[in-house]
């Protein structure tokens, strides 16, 4: 037996959890389109693709900055910086895209439809540049370092060798890629639903 009569010091916190959660459920109702709108908005930010996507894309232009310039010491090929020299302008433009989409976002705060459908749009955005760039840059990246693997420049079979890496890589993204199309479609279907609710 004890002494002292312990207080349970949470039970006070508790009591305004519960009644504020009575409160809530009672007084408050939301509407279907509220409720959807919030959906919406804890999925999208609950997605990682940012942090995904941007870490595949620079992956990718570090692997291509390898291949080429190891191809380059090797062969000495100009073709190949001229590809590297393309890849980076892209890479460039993409980063500017992406980063003028992240302002167009946060200026649309206010209006929470809009800030929907620019959410989106910039998800969509993402998805398509590292799909662009991962459909562009791997076949290049496969074709550098299988030269250089096998010693000598293929520049006989570069384009044989290109076109079957464009279609090995075409075929992951499909393979690994398709579920985020998916979402990606999903939210864009919840979205126009918005408009009957």
């Amino acid at each position: 037996m004890k002494p002292v009569i312990i207080d349970d010091a949470t039970q006070r916190l508790q009591d305004i959890i519960d009644a504020t959660e009575y409160e809530f459920n009672h007084e408050i109702k939301i509407t279907a389109g509220e409720a959807k709108r919030i959906d919406l908005i804890r999925r999208m930010k609950s997605d990682t693709d940012k942090q995904e996507y941007m870490i595949m894309l620079n992956a990718l232009m570090i692997a291509l900055v390898v291949a080429s310039v190891l191809h380059y010491l090797w062969f000495s090929t100009v073709f190949v910086l001229v590809v590297f020299g393309i890849s980076l302008l892209f890479y460039l433009f993409l980063r500017q895209k992406l980063k003028t989409a992240t302002i167009n976002l946060i200026a649309h705060k206010s209006n929470f439809d809009k800030y929907l459908w620019e959410g989106y749009y910039l998800k969509e955005m993402r998805y398509n540049a590292v799909k662009l760039a991962y459909i562009i840059f791997f076949p290049m990246i496969v074709v550098c370092f299988a030269d250089i693997i096998s010693g000598k420049d293929g520049s006989i079979s570069l384009w044989v060798n290109m076109l079957i890496a464009f279609i090995i890589s075409t075929f992951g993204w499909l393979i690994f890629f398709g579920d985020d199309q998916r979402i990606l479609d999903s939210i864009e279907s919840d979205l126009k639903s918005l408009l009957y609710l």
